[in-house]
């Protein structure tokens, strides 16, 4: 039984992965087609692609009684982000980045603090261990109005699609876009019910699943789409992936939970909650100082450091000690 258990994981994990290349594939056809500069495309666009695991993950365990699961998905996804997707793609394409190609613009570092703040409001929010209705509404106004100062006093007004961009099929775009959504949900509904039966027969509860199987797996759309970028030199859509993923993840992810768990989940231990912002901080102030330097050698320390946190992480999240 449990051989067939473990081939719907993969299952899922592959319908997810591809669904979500094909999000990320539409989305930049749409920036292009319509001028938007490549660092809000990649915020904007491919961050809520690859985001969307994490949003179909979050209605449907909220509403299947496991919010814990959203939660812990959420913070997950956040630190994988970092320390696994962003530090192995910077590992391993950082000899391309030069001052020339520089990724640390004014919208970078308005968007570092933003993640900044609203991972240090999911302490007051999950003190209590629960996401209420008032905590997704503080979330979705500060979202709201931070879109509303970054278009006021940040937005960068750069145009820099090509020419042939513009001659894409709008149809086309649509088809791939639904077509990418509908095995993003397939494999995110396949996925979540075949971790949550392996993790459940270890005994391991929902939030260090969401923690953990749920973030690394809706983690990879974010790893392929970066990887990708980084082939092709395109420094500024990691950085807007990761940053935008990140946003969405707490800002919309969470916001869900509390708009659909009523009361059904588990409170949360203040202690994991304090330790898992905690690494969301850090990893995010190692984040920030791998894109603000440019010595190879200090950059490939860090993101080894962040990888390595990460695997100790883990292990810490399932009692291991090494």
């Amino acid at each position: 039984m449990y051989s067939l258990v473990y081939l719907y994981l993969i299952i899922g994990l592959l319908l997810i992965s591809y669904g979500a290349n094909l999000l990320v594939t539409s989305t930049e056809n749409i920036a292009n087609k319509f001028n938007i500069s490549h660092f809000i495309s990649s915020f904007i666009f491919i961050g809520i692609a690859t985001s969307a695991p994490e949003i179909f993950i979050s209605i449907i365990s909220t509403l299947d009684g496991s919010g814990n699961i959203a939660i812990g998905n959420a913070l997950g996804s956040n630190i994988a982000n970092i320390c696994f997707v962003f530090a192995l793609t910077i590992l391993l394409f950082r000899s391309r980045i030069s001052k020339n190609n520089k990724i640390l613009s004014i919208e970078t570092k308005f968007f570092i603090i933003i993640v900044i703040i609203l991972s240090m409001l999911m302490y007051p929010i999950l003190k209590d261990g629960v996401v209420t209705v008032a905590n997704s509404i503080t979330l979705l106004i500060f979202f709201t109005l931070s879109y509303y100062l970054y278009k006021k006093y940040f937005y960068l007004d750069i145009v820099d699609a090509g020419e042939n961009h513009r001659y894409i099929s709008k149809l086309r775009i649509f088809i791939v876009l639904i077509t990418g959504l509908t095995l993003l949900l397939t494999g995110t509904k396949i996925f979540l019910d075949s971790s949550i039966t392996i993790a459940e027969s270890f005994g391991i509860s929902d939030y260090v699943i969401g923690l953990s199987i749920t973030a690394i797996g809706t983690s990879l759309p974010e790893l392929a789409s970066s990887i990708e970028s980084a082939r092709k030199k395109n420094f500024d859509f990691i950085i807007g992936n990761v940053l935008g993923s990140n946003i969405f993840n707490i800002a919309i992810v969470i916001s869900i939970v509390g708009f659909l768990d009523n009361g059904l989940s588990q409170a949360l231990s203040e202690l994991n909650v304090i330790r898992d912002i905690a690494m969301i901080l850090i990893t995010t102030l190692g984040f920030y100082i791998i894109i603000k330097n440019y010595n190879q050698y200090l950059t490939k320390i860090l993101c080894l450091v962040l990888l390595f946190s990460y695997i100790l992480y883990q292990f810490n999240l399932y009692g291991i000690n090494i």
